[in-house]
């Protein structure tokens, strides 16, 4: 069943904690969770724009992250009754879209923040209301 195999990936994951730039167990942030998520699935997305990024990237261009991920995959509605496990999820936190998850079943979604290790978090009011897109890879 899909979302057995989504919440099986998601556990090799959990605990890993946050790194800006991180790209394997060691540490993560979220554009690298959502990456290496995919890469078991077989989904090649890429990991970066080429361009070094600091902590604050956001502040200078603030459409960076969204001009990524609408390059991969297909948009769905934004209806949250109509998000599937493995769909790539992208949220508004602060001043602009700065972070993405993977669905792991109709209700929650695998991320990681700033400071915190890699978790599953049901999709509530508050993340519905930072939710800006979703994204279906397969």
């Amino acid at each position: 069943m899909e979302q057995n195999k989504g919440k099986e990936i998601a556990r090799q994951f959990l605990g890993i904690p946050y790194r800006h730039g991180g790209r394997d167990s060691t540490g993560l942030d979220c554009l690298g969770l959502v990456y290496l998520f995919y890469k078991k699935l077989e989904i090649e997305i890429p990991t970066d724009d080429g361009r070094p990024y600091t902590t604050d990237w956001y502040k200078t261009d603030p459409e960076r992250f969204v001009r990524g991920l609408l390059q991969v995959g297909r948009g769905i509605n934004l209806n949250t009754e109509q998000l599937q496990p493995f769909d790539l999820v992208y949220f508004r936190v602060g001043g602009a879209v700065t972070h993405a998850g993977v669905m792991v079943d109709h209700r929650s979604f695998l991320h990681v923040m700033t400071g915190q290790s890699v978790r599953i978090t049901p999709l509530n009011l508050a993340w519905k209301r930072r939710l800006r897109g979703a994204r279906r890879l397969r």
